[in-house]
């Protein structure tokens, strides 16, 4: 019997595959956590907290690729592409984000697992 998915496993693992759904939720955290810093850089009442928010940004795109790399790996093995691909996210960031929400799951099994959604 296969292990039933926890967030670090979803954020973090790179084994199992990855339905389009969660793949596109668990994106769009990542990217709203991204405008966060953004928002407040925009209205910040100084140039110092300013250079602070933008500072924050960088971080926060930095560790949001240690979360998209493992969706984007579990999310093309889902419909069986290798898992190297996923580092393409770096480079090709919401250009490869938005076609993996669309591009549908392998029907059955693959070499990657069993099930859609379930750490293999």
């Amino acid at each position: 019997m296969q292990g039933q998915p926890t967030l670090p496993w979803l954020f973090f693992s790179f084994s199992g595959r990855l339905g389009r759904k969660p793949y596109a939720l668990a994106g769009v955290l990542c990217y709203l956590a991204r405008m966060f810093p953004i928002y407040k850089a925009i209205v910040a009442p100084d140039e110092a907290t300013m250079t602070y928010w933008t500072s924050i940004f960088a971080l926060v795109v930095l560790g949001s690729f240690v979360v998209l790399i493992p969706l984007a790996a579990k999310r093309l093995q889902d419909f069986g592409k290798p898992t190297a691909l996923a580092f393409l996210c770096i480079v090709l960031d919401i250009f490869m984000y938005l076609p993996l929400c669309f591009i549908p799951s392998d029907p059955g099994p693959n070499r990657y697992g069993a099930a859609t959604n379930q750490p293999k």
